[in-house]
């Protein structure tokens, strides 16, 4: 058995035998079951490279230009402090 530590924002580090193991690469992406009964979670690779991932969502900003750096933090703002 292994341990790995949850830090601050969730994160955890999968231990170097279980990515050599599964022959995990940066960039490669993780299918993710919980098992609440058990208390665990299971890990799949999937063949989806986050690179595949880029510009996925184009198709429902055609004919919205890019917001520029001021748009987007302002958007950020009025987000955080829209939370409860």
């Amino acid at each position: 058995m292994m341990l790995m530590k949850v830090f601050n924002k969730g994160q955890v580090v999968i231990p170097a035998q279980i990515r050599k193991d599964m022959d995990l690469q940066v960039g490669d992406m993780l299918d993710v079951s919980i098992d609440a009964k058990r208390s665990c979670i299971e890990l799949k690779k999937t063949e989806l490279k986050s690179a595949q991932l880029a510009g996925s969502l184009a198709a429902y900003a055609t004919a919205k230009p890019f917001p520029s750096r001021r748009q987007m933090h302002e958007a950020f703002a009025l987000g955080m402090s829209n939370e409860t």
